[in-house]
């Protein structure tokens, strides 16, 4: 799978998102950037990199509005104790493996790729949640649970409060199909 590019857009409205993953050190490496609009006279630049280890356990997260001051540094040790850039130690996020960035279908990807499923087996977990908005970050518990395992792809239904939705994701466990919000346009085994 790895080195690999993949491009989103969303299934409304106007923008797209460039994904490069990589491995390199024994670690995989993932690099993108969010171009898009909240509404027709706001248009948004948003840079993310993400380091994992090779169990796809998130290490360290930054973001960045490109042309603007604001941006976020968070570092974990793997094992849920999370830091933010000055190296003091977050106690709200106490337990988080995985992040979820609202601007992106890629960071579903993570937990996915780093969990055993089963047929119907639902796994819960507590994750960091950061709103691409504002860049603020809470805990949040989500649910996977794997639908269908087919020959070229898998369905996972995912839930986070309220919101329910079945993702498909390509034999590496990339999304492929976030429906309504998502879809991957170009990147391996694009639909």
């Amino acid at each position: 799978m790895l080195p690999a590019d993949m491009v989103w857009r969303p299934s409304t409205g106007i923008g797209y998102e460039h994904v490069k993953v990589r491995e390199e050190n024994d670690q995989i490496l993932i690099d993108s950037i969010v171009i898009g609009s909240q509404n027709t006279n706001d248009i948004f630049r948003v840079k993310y990199d993400i380091v994992l280890d090779k169990s796809w356990v998130t290490r360290a997260v930054a973001i960045r509005y490109l042309g603007e001051d604001q941006g976020l540094l968070l570092s974990s040790d793997g094992n849920g104790i999370w830091k933010d850039e000055q190296g003091q130690v977050i106690p709200e996020l106490s337990g988080c493996v995985d992040i979820d960035l609202s601007c992106t279908p890629f960071t579903n990807t993570l937990p996915i790729n780093r969990l055993s499923y089963e047929p119907l087996q639902q796994q819960e977990i507590q994750v960091v949640y950061i709103s691409a908005a504002d860049l603020s970050y809470k805990q949040v518990k989500q649910n996977y649970t794997l639908l269908e395992n087919g020959k070229d792809s898998s369905i996972f239904r995912y839930q986070s409060g309220n919101f329910t939705e079945n993702i498909t994701v390509d034999l590496n466990g990339i999304v492929v199909l976030y429906p309504n919000l998502f879809y991957r346009e170009m990147g391996p085994d694009a639909r």
